[in-house]
């Protein structure tokens, strides 16, 4: 097996000149993406080997539980291509030289993909909001070790904005698509919040803790466990210190001061019965009390969802909230698309900007020349007081006649005609003359 091949560029000079290999989990399981999985110090490290590489002007590395992607500004686009391959990827997972287990953008695409992850549209849970968050710690991370150069930098700029604005602009985050997040908005709509809500979790396994985080970020405080397995029950608590660990009889008591509820064991038979919440509904007549019921087979009886007050919610009602969550996002693709373009189009103006710089400076360095010769020619027909004055008329005049076209060259819009602007511009001012470029 080989290395997938860099396959020959092609496209316009005006791309943006990028290079982006990585691997997510479209193409790869995660017992091969947790092995190319960076932290914080191997990150550093690896971009400080990267900007080692004559290859490679600009790094970046982005890391999360779903994705690692390198993004490069090449100088050898060849040479930078299997530096990446080599340092980063196969050298840890020489699995991954399968065809299909990495994939390979470039230019504009590179580009377009990076905006697409801090957007949310290529996240395995569409519109996840915290990868806005991981694209900005790497970027901080890269600029810290000197590793963006000024293409880099503007590129995670735009990566930013679109980010934000999809955010801003679109309902690509609204709604839970995730059990925990569906827990949340189901509470929302009974509760105030959550900052004054008992959380009772029956349960301490992966889906309990799953649960319990965005149900701890959005504020519940007090969050009480009961369980069978001590041993599980404490591992719940090395993650969540501020839990209260209880009995797995005493949940009926707690039941009495509840106000959320959920159920995620693995019991045959279920573990609260409607006599159970009948018992402690009559301590808390007035209060309602939300029950979510994860378990397969069911942990609470269904009957019990028929006593007053009791907010009773199976896991398939919430896979039905969930469903209909993910549809209203997926409608919303097509406006972050948009605002991705449009970032991208403002980035790629920036890139044509800076190839337009060097004509520029020749242009004012011509029209210098012939400013001064005018000048020594003329001087001697004027008096001499009059020579500083006539020093800034005529500077002035060449600033003036040169920012209008400067200015069009540094923000042109991008069509066909762009580079052909430049060569005439060339052309009309002779500036690929030897002479002018003294």
């Amino acid at each position: 097996m080989t290395a997938p091949l860099l396959e020959p560029a092609s496209g316009s000079r005006q791309e943006p000149p990028l290079l982006l290999v990585g691997t997510d989990y479209r193409c790869s399981p995660i017992e091969l993406r947790e092995k190319v999985a960076y932290g914080k110090e191997e990150t550093e490290e690896m971009l400080v080997h990267l900007l080692a590489r004559t290859e490679v002007a600009e790094a970046f590395l982005l890391s999360t539980c779903n994705r690692t992607e390198v993004y490069l500004q090449p100088r050898d686009e060849e040479g930078a291509y299997h530096a990446i391959l080599d340092m980063v990827f196969l050298h840890r997972v020489p699995e991954l030289e399968r065809p299909g287990r990495l994939y390979v953008k470039r230019n504009g695409e590179a580009a377009r993909h990076l905006l697409g992850v801090a957007s949310g549209l290529e996240s395995m849970v569409l519109g996840e909001p915290e990868i806005l968050g991981q694209v900005k710690q790497a970027s901080a991370l890269a600029e810290a070790v000197g590793a963006e150069g000024p293409v880099l930098r503007r590129l995670l700029r735009s990566a930013a904005a679109a980010g934000k604005r999809a955010r801003q602009e679109t309902a690509i985050t609204s709604g839970a698509v995730s059990l925990g997040y569906a827990v949340v908005e189901l509470a929302r709509n009974i509760f105030r919040g959550l900052e004054e809500c008992q959380v009772l979790l029956i349960g301490a396994g992966e889906i309990a803790r799953s649960v319990a985080r965005p149900v701890v970020e959005r504020g519940a405080r007090e969050l009480r466990v009961a369980n069978r397995s001590l041993e599980r029950a404490q591992q719940f608590k090395a993650e969540f210190p501020n839990a209260e660990i209880l009995a797995f009889d005493d949940r009926l008591t707690a039941l009495q001061t509840a106000d959320l509820v959920i159920a995620s064991t693995g019991a045959d038979e279920p573990v609260l019965t409607r006599a159970h919440l009948k018992a402690a509904m009559k301590h808390r007549p007035s209060r309602p009390l939300l029950v979510v019921d994860l378990g397969v087979p069911r942990n609470v009886e269904p009957r019990a969802g028929r006593l007053e007050n009791v907010f009773l919610h199976a896991i398939d009602s919430l896979d039905t909230l969930i469903q209909r969550n993910l549809k209203r996002r997926k409608e919303e693709v097509p406006k972050v698309e948009e605002i991705i373009e449009q970032e991208l189009t403002l980035f790629r103006g920036w890139v044509r900007g800076l190839e337009a710089e060097p004509l520029i400076a020749r242009l004012q360095k011509q029209a210098e020349k012939i400013r001064r010769n005018e000048m020594e020619a003329a001087l001697a027909r004027f008096p001499q007081e009059t020579h500083e004055e006539l020093e800034r008329l005529t500077r002035s005049l060449v600033r003036k006649i040169l920012h209008h076209p400067s200015t069009r060259l540094r923000t042109r819009d991008g069509g066909a005609g762009d580079l052909s602007r430049l060569d005439m511009v060339r052309e009309l001012f002779h500036l690929d003359d030897d002479e002018t470029a003294d």
